[in-house]
C-alpha cells in the first residue's frame, strides 16, 4: 500500500491519478477533512478515483495511526508552499516541520519502509522564522527518522493549470505593467508537472536515490523576465515590463499580505526569489533516465493551462 499526503494539492492529485493507474498498485489517498468535504464536490473528486481516501491531519497524530495503518511507502506531498499566504502565525513550521515529524513519528512505528518526499530547489539551513527554515525543517524530519527516503528537489512547475505560471497569467490579464521582481534575471529552470511525477514513480521503485536529496530541473533554463514574456506572447498580450527591487518587492509583498486574503506576492515566495532556482540540465537525465520537456516549447504546444 502506497500512502500519498496532500492528496487534494496538485503535486498530490497529479501523484494519485499517476499511481492509480499503474497496475497492481494500491494506493490511499490521505487528505484532511475541509479538503475532502470541497473535494468531492469539484473537480478534484476524479483525481481521488481508483484511491482509498482516508481523512487524517499531519498537525493532529491522534488521526495518523489509522492512515499509515498496512502502508509500505510513503509519497510525502502535504506542505503549505510559498506562494500561499501564511493562514495564522507560524503554520509554515507547524504544518511543513512538525507535521512532517509527526507523520515520520507514525510511519517508524507503522514499519514503513521508504518514504519520497516532496520539497523544493535551493533548500538549505536558514534562520528560525523563515519559510526557508520550514521547508529545512520537513527534510531534516525525514533525514533522522530512520526510514529509507528520497528527497526530490524541483524548481518552479508548470503544466495542468500550474500556481507558478497560473499567477502570473492573471496578473498579465488585469495589469498593464508587470513587475520584473529583482531585475527579471533570476534564473528558473520550470519543470513539467508529469515529468515531476515520473520522476516519483522511480524514486519509489528503486533503492539507487535512497539516502540523497536529489536537485530537479526541466529541460531548459529561463530568466523571470523570459517566462513573463513567454507567457504574455502565448495570451496575445502585450505588456510593460518594470524591473522591482528585490528590497521594495518583499515590502510589497508583506504589506499585501497584511491586507488581502489572497496576495499574488507574500514574504515567503520572497525568499526564494534569492537565489536561481535551477540547478544542472542534465539533472533528470543522469538520475531518471529520460530528457525533461522544456518550458517554453510546452507552452507554445498546449497553451498556457496545458
Amino acid at each position: 500500500m502506497i500512502l500519498v499526503t496532500g492528496a487534494t494539492g496538485f503535486v498530490g492529485a497529479h501523484i494519485v491519478r499517476r499511481l492509480t493507474q499503474t497496475p497492481g498498485a494500491q494506493v490511499r489517498a490521505m487528505v484532511r477533512a475541509a479538503s475532502y468535504a470541497s473535494a468531492v464536490k469539484g473537480a478534484d473528486a476524479g483525481a481521488l478515483q481508483g484511491a482509498e481516501v482516508v481523512v487524517a491531519d499531519l498537525t493532529d497524530p491522534q488521526t495518523l495511526p489509522q492512515a499509515l495503518s498496512g502502508v509500505d511507502k510513503i509519497v510525502h506531498a502535504a506542505a503549505i508552499t510559498g506562494n500561499l499566504k501564511e493562514p495564522y502565525r507560524g503554520a509554515y513550521d507547524h504544518i511543513n516541520r512538525a507535521g512532517t515529524e509527526n507523520l515520520m513519528k507514525v510511519a517508524a512505528a507503522a514499519g514503513v519502509s521508504k518514504v519520497v518526499v516532496m520539497s523544493g530547489l535551493g533548500t538549505k539551513p536558514a534562520a528560525a522564522g523563515t519559510y526557508m527554515a520550514t521547508r529545512w525543517g520537513l527534510e531534516e524530519a525525514v533525514r533522522k527518522s530512520g526510514i529509507p527516503y528520497v528527497i526530490l528537489q524541483p524548481s518552479v512547475l508548470f503544466g495542468d493549470g500550474a500556481e507558478f505560471v497560473s499567477a502570473l497569467a492573471r496578473l498579465a490579464r488585469i495589469s498593464p505593467v508587470l513587475p520584473l521582481i529583482g531585475g527579471g534575471n533570476l534564473r528558473f529552470q520550470p519543470l513539467w508537472i508529469e515529468d515531476l511525477v515520473s520522476c516519483l514513480a522511480v524514486a519509489l521503485e528503486t533503492d539507487r536515490l535512497d539516502g540523497q536529496a536529489t536537485p530537479l530541473g526541466g529541460g531548459e533554463y529561463a530568466t523571470f523576465k523570459e517566462v513573463i514574456q513567454t507567457i504574455c506572447a502565448m495570451m496575445g498580450v502585450r505588456r510593460l515590463m518594470v524591473p522591482l527591487p528585490l528590497a521594495v518587492a518583499k515590502v510589497q509583498a508583506a504589506l499585501m499580505a497584511a491586507v488581502l486574503p489572497h496576495p499574488p506576492l507574500t514574504p515567503a515566495a520572497m525568499e526564494l526569489f534569492s537565489f536561481d532556482n535551477a540547478t544542472a540540465l542534465d539533472a533528470v537525465d543522469l538520475s531518471f533516465g529520460f530528457h525533461p520537456r522544456g518550458f517554453r516549447e510546452h507552452l507554445k504546444a498546449h497553451g498556457i493551462d496545458g
